[in-house]
């Protein structure tokens, strides 16, 4: 079996090394998971096997930011000078 990288343009697949192959030559391509994917599906093995155990989903609420006024010169400037 020969291994050779590509990109998917939006309509074909690009090979992205030189290659030589008689036309219509039938190949088989498979799909690379997302690191994401990659991982999740890594962890839910480890939980069937007992290594782990089913870790909680987080979610995160955007809190609104409203920036601090601060007294004085700029906080790094600030900083700076008490390192020193």
């Amino acid at each position: 079996m020969l291994r050779v990288k590509g990109i998917y343009d939006g309509q074909k697949v690009v090979l992205t090394e030189p290659i030589s192959l008689p036309p219509n030559t039938a190949v088989e391509v498979l799909i690379a998971e997302p690191e994401n994917e990659r991982e999740q599906l890594y962890h839910q093995q480890l939980v069937k096997l007992g290594l782990l155990k089913e870790r909680p989903a987080v979610t995160y609420e955007a809190t609104p930011y409203t920036p601090l006024q601060v007294s004085g010169g700029p906080l790094s400037r600030t900083i700076i000078e008490d390192r020193s």
